[in-house]
């Protein structure tokens, strides 16, 4: 009786929390782009002040990946633009789904590299467009207004059932499949084979512990060993598909690049386990030169080298940036 009543109170919730987000939906459609951005940059910003433990997961990681390149205020400040770029982006997925159509999506997303694309569908092998947390990522349905076979995305399940039938409304409505991280391996595999394109993120840290390598491999990321996936990798091999990366870059309130890269020249010999560390260890690096060059459009709020030995305490720490040099010098005696 008590786990009933706390269920129908969490449903309860999870209903106010969805009606609240439908009428804020209502404000934003109303609202011109640019004023849109400004709302997004102040919540985004604020958020970043607010919750102290993702504004410590976020120096961790930029500490990582740009040492003293920057010091204690210019961190302080990507991590506050990286939350306000999210903000944004967010914000401009909701628009953008209200007035988008096949006939005026040129108007706001610009694609970029689409030969590369039709290049991996000509193949007939199927498509692995691999892109991350960077950016408006959720834009890449757009795709779905070119002459191209049917796409799915491994997309994991929000907690929020309205939200997450909200969500899936729009991909219903670009034709866009989701898949779920569980048992999307087989279900990828089958798409693949009949020229199909899916999408998968390949950013974030691996399941598992790293020293048991389930669910990726460990290998580095910004010169760190890390646990990674290798969905991508792992399903060309087996299926002869391309690897094609692909990024969305915000220019501009309402205005977005698509690009997409060459598919990926994978490494391919008899020892599988070596090839699918030096093919994700590539994936890897197109990664590290985005989020040089555009570090505010990467999520930084993540534990992406939680589980690293000698590093166990690199989340929980007020000075990251002494953790990893130490860190390093460890792996350069080694």
């Amino acid at each position: 009786m008590i786990m009933r009543s706390h269920s129908k109170k969490i449903m309860l919730i999870n209903f106010l929390v969805y009606f609240a987000f439908r009428l804020f939906l209502l404000v934003i459609y109303l609202m011109p782009f640019r004023l849109v951005a400004l709302l997004g940059s102040f919540l985004g910003k604020t958020y970043y002040l607010i919750d102290r433990t993702r504004r410590r997961f976020a120096n961790a990681n930029i500490s990582v990946v740009f040492g003293r390149k920057l010091d204690n205020k210019k961190r302080e400040i990507l991590g506050r633009e990286s939350c306000a770029h999210l903000a944004m982006s967010i914000f401009d997925l909701l628009k953008l789904n209200k007035i988008i159509t096949p006939e005026n999506y040129h108007e706001y997303i610009e694609i970029t590299g689409s030969s590369n694309l039709m290049k991996s569908i000509k193949r007939g092998k199927g498509t692995i467009a691999v892109t991350g947390h960077f950016g408006n990522f959720y834009l890449f349905t757009y795709l779905s207004y070119l002459d191209i076979p049917p796409m799915a995305a491994v997309i994991r399940e929000l907690d929020n059932p309205y939200l997450e039938r909200l969500l899936a409304s729009i991909f219903n409505k670009l034709d866009v499949t989701i898949e779920r991280p569980d048992g999307a391996i087989s279900n990828m595999h089958y798409l693949l084979l009949k020229n199909a394109i899916v999408v998968t993120l390949a950013d974030q840290k691996a399941g598992g512990n790293p020293r048991v390598g389930r669910h990726g491999v460990v290998v580095d990321f910004f010169g760190i060993p890390s646990q990674t996936h290798i969905t991508a990798p792992l399903l060309a091999r087996r299926t002869g598909a391309s690897i094609v990366p692909l990024f969305v870059i915000r220019e501009g309130p309402g205005r977005y690049r698509i690009e997409i890269n060459e598919p990926l020249k994978p490494v391919r010999t008899s020892d599988e386990a070596s090839d699918l560390k030096k093919n994700t260890r590539k994936i890897n690096q197109i990664f590290e030169s985005y989020i040089t060059k555009y570090p505010n459009h990467w999520l930084w709020l993540h534990r992406r080298w939680k589980d690293i030995l000698g590093l166990e305490d690199l989340y929980n720490t007020n000075t990251p940036l002494r953790l990893v040099e130490n860190f390093r010098r460890r792996l350069e005696i080694r």
